[in-house]
């Protein structure tokens, strides 16, 4: 980690010497050069008012009309994509219950603001919240990932102080975790996560990899470095580009030093959300590949002694997008909170 952040200065200062000296030109993605299936994914939402943001959804109702009162599923995507990264199971997942899923800020097809916002898991547990509530969802099992483990443990941590508003007293009938840094000082962080945490750093440095050219190769290095060993590198390389086309469209990837904030929260918050880990009462599951380089198997058993009922699910062979790399396992596994 020390020798990681030292890298990381350097080449900050180097970034910040040539980057800041560089008058840079405005890259984008128009939505027509976006591949048809995130226009698809697109056309299956709407947009909602949240705090004078548009915030991106999509709710699909459950798909088995003999299914009386079907459950609910809410998911929570992590960093740095949004919640295309659901969507080969979407639909599956759906055959089991209705399904929303959001962009947060600063992802996917919700407001990307520049100026006048930080970027805090404590804004994205607000957006979360009052979104569930503007599409009167009433109860529902919570489905995270990456970024949005750490989004749920904050609004787990307000339910715990009781800080949350009384519609949501008899909500979360389930909570489950995929694959984040859920335990700081756990986490394998990649050399760019260091570099771009600190803002002196992090904006000179996306400045000089625009300027000369190297951002789709630094992205496509560092998220490839977190797929499983098995998977097929046809369909890898697909999605990672999926991945990095949408940071491109809404100009996310020009403020990630920003939109990354979210990690010194995991740092300042996490005996907030422990504590109410501690207390947890009602069902939960960590599900988590074992082959991910940077949330390693190692961060939930290190809850295994401090979550009541605790439950963890291995699955094989798999890297940090998991649902992606085996969405059936993916379903197959979410639904069991179901038979909780």
């Amino acid at each position: 980690m020390v020798l990681r952040q030292a890298f990381a200065v350097i080449l900050g200062i180097c970034a910040y010497i040539v980057g800041n000296s560089l008058l840079l030109k405005e890259e984008s993605v128009s939505f027509e050069e976006l591949p048809l299936e995130i226009q698809e994914w697109y056309k299956m939402g709407e947009f909602a008012t949240i705090h004078g943001r548009e915030i991106f959804y999509i709710h699909l109702k459950c798909a088995d009309i003999n299914l009386k009162n079907p459950p609910t599923f809410a998911i929570i995507h992590g960093f740095p994509s949004s919640s295309f990264e659901y969507h080969k199971v979407l639909r599956n997942l759906s055959k089991y219950g209705n399904v929303v899923v959001n962009d947060h800020i600063g992802f996917g097809f919700s407001d990307v603001p520049k100026e006048n916002y930080t970027y805090s898991l404590g804004e994205a547990a607000e957006n979360v919240l009052a979104l569930w509530r503007h599409l009167g969802i009433k109860r529902a099992h919570i489905v995270s990932h990456d970024m949005g483990d750490s989004i749920l443990t904050e609004i787990l941590a307000r339910r715990d102080r009781k800080m949350l508003p009384s519609y949501f007293d008899d909500y979360f009938q389930s909570v489950t975790f995929t694959n984040g840094g859920m335990n700081f000082e756990m986490i394998n962080f990649r050399i760019t996560q260091t570099a771009l945490m600190y803002p002196k750093i992090g904006k000179p440095l996306v400045s000089l990899v625009k300027v000369l050219g190297l951002r789709k190769f630094i992205f496509r290095k560092q998220v490839q470095s977190i797929w499983g060993p098995n998977i097929d590198e046809a369909e890898r390389e697909k999605d990672i580009q999926n991945i990095m086309l949408i940071n491109l469209y809404n100009g996310a990837i020009d403020i990630s030093y920003k939109t990354i904030y979210y990690l010194w929260d995991r740092y300042h918050f996490e005996f907030r959300w422990f504590a109410a880990l501690e207390r947890l009462d009602i069902p939960s599951r960590f599900i988590w590949s074992d082959s991910d380089a940077v949330s390693p198997i190692k961060i939930p058993k290190s809850f295994q002694n401090m979550v009541p009922d605790f439950e963890l699910a291995v699955i094989e062979n798999c890297g940090h997008f998991w649902m992606l790399e085996n969405p059936n396992r993916w379903v197959k596994e979410v639904i069991k909170i179901l038979d909780k």
